[in-house]
Parts: C-alpha cells; structure tokens; sequence
C-alpha cells in the first residue's frame, strides 16, 4: 500500500495562510502543532496580510444599534447576523473597525474589542476613568480604534469630558488603551484650538482622523492621531462651501465625502499626498438617493466591481452606484432591515486569536463550547 508523503511544514503554513478562517478555526483540532501553529502570533499576521485577496474574507458591518450583520463585497444579498458579546441594553454602537476586530460600547459604558468571526472578544476595563474624578458625570466623544504596526499593539482611544455638579466643572482626557499592556494612558497635549462632537475616528495609515472645528471661526479641520507615535496633526480640508462632511477610508484612499451648496450630488476627493491640502482631488460624484429635497448624505463604503463600482450609505439603507455607467442601484444589501444606522469595512481574520483566556474571553455558545471541549480529548458525562 502507498503511503502520502508528507508535505514540508513551509508549504502547510504557505496553504494555510490562505484558507478562510472559518476553515482554519476547525483546523485547530486536527493536531497540536496545527493548533500551535494557527494560534501563533506570527501565523496570525500573515493570515492578515492575505485576507485581502480572498473575496469572500472582505466584507462590511452594518445595522442598527441591536441588530448587526456581515456581508461579504462579492455577495451583497447574503448577510450573517452577529451576536453581540456585551449587554445590548439599549442599545450598542461601533466605534471603529481594525483587521477584522469591531470597538464597541454600550449605554452603561461597558466596552469591548471584539472580533465576531472568532467569537472572541477583550472587555476594557473603565475604573481609570473615575479615578481623579470620581463624584463627576462623564461624557465620550472622539473615538477610534487602530493598529500599531511597530510594536503590534492594538489601541483604542477616546476623549472624555467630566463635568461636575450642574455643569459648574469642567475637565477633559484623551486616553489611549494598550491591549499589549493591558492598561490606560494620557494625553496631554490634546489641542485646545478645537470644538467637536460625538464622533468616530476614520483610520488610514498609522493614523486616526477626526472630523473637528476651529476656535473661534468654527471652521472644519481634520485632526489626526499617530496610533504608532500617539501625537497629534492637523489636515487642512479643500476650499469649499460645505454643508456636510464625512471622512472615509475608500479602497486604502483617504477621502473627505462633501455635499455643498452648489449641488445636490455628493462629491468624494482623494488626499492624494499626505496632510498636503492643495493634493485634494475630486474622485467622483454621486447623484441624491431621494428626488426631492432635503437631500440625502450618501456615504461611500467599498469599492465593487474591480473599482467600477461603489457601495453606499445614507443612513438609512445601501446602494450601489455605478461609476462608469453612473447609474445608482437602490436596496443593495440588508433589505430585512428598517433602517441602517451605521455601516463600515471589517475583513474577517483571526485577530485575538493567541490572546489568553485572561484577556480574551470565548463568546459562549452552547453547542460550540462543547464540540471544542470534547475535541481536547475529554469525555462529557451525561
């Protein structure tokens, strides 16, 4: 009988990189080394850098504040719903997206670094916040969630204010969390010359990039946050007479999404040198998703179609428009749902994946919880 000669561990690893991650999740099982190996931090990371050209591992996160589901960009029409690892409460908002990890928080500010495709998930813990000011009330304002590649540390940052008894204090924090160290830092050259609101931050590079205001003439300005060296820049905007902005991350592009008022189209531009205002450039423009007015703020989430095409969010429902045949597509994605609070990029992957159980906690799902369980070589007394 003829053996299977056994193949070199170099190809196993080159063929494993490249299987979805549901596959690879099973995988674990089959032996040790397979275990080690997948779990490994070094396998993790290059499992990431070949996410991208699988298909069917790109995709979005959309919904509402109690419902949310994935899509696949090659598969509009057939979405996954996700089961919160939190107490949803009233309600449960996204506040960033990273190599396939989700930041999220709930009313009783309880927050989370999640990684759905896992079913893994990391609680933050908040007493930091409380302690300089224990007796005051506190509110969230600019978040983000990113990936420092020197140190390969994932970082969630938020800016607090606290206010004391009627509002008469008034005091202000932009943290960093450290899932490396597993702990709080501060910032203190946060800029003074700024007014903003309840945003989330937009990640392109090393950097998270916040949409703000200036003092005194309340002019936009884009604020950027260096995930790698923690330090803060400023981006100036394209001359124009806006009535709204939105910044993304279309396709690796760093774009500013503008409607003004000249036209009721929204026009997306392309930051086409880095924090170099006049590298600005109009990409493309998109025609209103409603007839009539007030018009509709349509956001761009993906390109599809090899780039002749994009998906869209007016905050309420998805679209697709064509680039080249500028033709707008209605009800692309998520037609069960009323309405679509919020929709963004998350690739699956297998981030938190070599965290320890201390840190990363499994999602607990019956059925599963056992199979892995008995798949450890234990025996379930009934």
């Amino acid at each position: 009988m003829e053996t299977i000669p056994h193949l070199p561990w170099e190809i196993i690893v080159h063929i494993f990189c490249r299987l979805p991650v549901k596959d690879l999740r099973r995988y674990r099982c089959v032996s040790k080394s397979c275990c080690s190996l997948i779990g490994s931090r070094h396998f993790i990371n290059l499992h990431l850098k070949h996410s991208p050209e699988s298909t069917s591992q790109l995709g979005f996160v959309f919904g509402g504040s109690k419902d949310l589901c994935w899509a696949a960009l090659n598969d509009l029409n057939s979405f996954v719903r996700l089961t919160y690892p939190i107490d949803i409460g009233t309600g449960i908002s996204v506040h960033g997206s990273c190599n396939g990890s989700l930041a999220i928080m709930n009313p009783s500010s309880d927050m989370a670094i999640w990684n759905p495709f896992i079913r893994r998930y990391v609680s933050l813990p908040i007493s930091d916040h409380f302690q300089s000011f224990p007796m005051h009330e506190f509110e969230v304002f600019l978040t983000g969630f990113g990936h420092d590649q020197v140190t390969d540390d994932y970082k969630f940052m938020m800016l607090i204010e606290f206010h004391g008894l009627f509002r008469r204090s008034f005091h202000r924090e932009f943290k960093v969390y450290s899932l490396n160290d597993k702990s709080w830092k501060k910032i203190d050259d946060f800029p003074n010359h700024i007014s903003y609101g309840r945003k989330n931050g937009v990640l392109y590079g090393n950097a998270l990039h916040w949409l703000v205001k200036t003092k005194p003439d309340n002019s936009n300005l884009i604020l950027a946050f260096d995930v790698v060296t923690e330090a803060f820049g400023e981006i100036q905007l394209p001359e124009n007479k806006c009535i709204c902005v939105k910044l993304v991350n279309l396709g690796g592009k760093f774009c500013a999404v503008m409607l003004t008022t000249m036209s009721p189209r929204v026009e997306v531009w392309e930051m086409k040198k880095n924090r170099v205002k006049e590298s600005w450039a109009i990409l493309f423009s998109v025609p209103p998703t409603n007839p009539t007015p007030p018009f509709s703020f349509t956001i761009p989430i993906a390109y599809l179609k090899n780039g002749d095409q994009v998906l869209l969010h007016d905050s309420a429902k998805l679209f697709v428009y064509d680039i080249k045949r500028k033709v707008l597509i209605k009800n692309a994605a998520g037609c069960a749902f009323p309405e679509i609070c919020d929709a963004l990029i998350c690739m699956k992957s297998l981030v938190g994946l070599d965290f320890s159980e201390s840190t990363w906690n499994a999602k607990k799902h019956t059925a599963k919880q056992r199979d892995d369980f008995l798949s450890k070589g234990f025996k379930l007394g009934l």
